[in-house]
């Protein structure tokens, strides 16, 4: 006795008079990205180890520092830094230049007497000594840091580098356009925004005025001589 045709989820049974053609059946995610499919083997999906997450993880990171790393180096040396001097020399042209616009009007005699105070308490050779090494050593100060932000940023891509070495090797599947747009856009819109705050909070921040300083000297110089 013959067994009746199974019904089974792997087969249909069709008639012999039937000209269809069977068509496998596929199932899409669209929620699931490239990157969550696991490891397909013998048609079946296989998952994926865990230290592929972790190395997905450690490249988006190092190449979002990396580039953080290049614009705030660059958005600090080429701007802020030059902003902070112009600021500080402002600070002491208040007190200096009215002194330079008034040299004009001063008597000869007058120029005589603060030239002769100038050369006698103060050794210009010396101060320009001091102040060329000054301004020599500081500059030296700053190239170095910014040779240390350079080390930062070369050490984060080549993280990347090493570890983009690995899923070559591995294979493992990674969205690279959509990363480094994503990056990019992002590193972009970070610019943006730094340069606005920087030019109306940072750039117009109240700090000590002159008038507080002129107080903190004359008291100071006030309460030294009472003493």
């Amino acid at each position: 006795m013959r067994r009746p045709p199974s019904y089974s989820d792997s087969y249909v049974v069709l008639s012999k008079d039937s000209h269809h053609q069977l068509s496998p059946l596929v199932i899409n995610h669209p929620e699931n990205n490239e990157e969550d499919i696991g490891i397909i083997i013998d048609n079946s999906i296989v998952e994926e180890p865990r230290y592929y997450k972790v190395i997905r993880f450690i490249i988006k990171c190092s190449l979002h520092i990396f580039f953080i790393s290049i614009f705030e180096t660059i958005f600090y040396f080429m701007y802020v830094s030059k902003s902070e001097d112009v600021g500080i020399l402002g600070t002491v042209n208040t007190y200096f230049l009215p002194l330079i616009n008034s040299c004009g009007n001063w008597t000869n005699t007058t120029r005589s007497l603060v030239l002769d105070i100038l050369e006698l308490e103060v050794n210009k050779t010396t101060l320009d000594t001091i102040g060329n090494n000054a301004q020599k050593n500081r500059l030296n100060h700053n190239n170095d840091l910014l040779v240390l932000s350079v080390i930062y940023s070369v050490v984060c891509f080549i993280i990347f580098c090493l570890m983009s070495l690995v899923v070559y090797l591995k294979k493992i599947k990674i969205e690279w356009n959509k990363m480094l747009f994503e990056n990019i856009l992002f590193v972009f819109m970070l610019g943006l925004y730094e340069f606005f705050f920087f030019r109306t909070v940072i750039y117009k921040y109240s700090t000590i005025s002159t008038d507080e300083i002129n107080q903190y000297l004359i008291d100071d110089a006030t309460q030294c001589l009472k003493n």
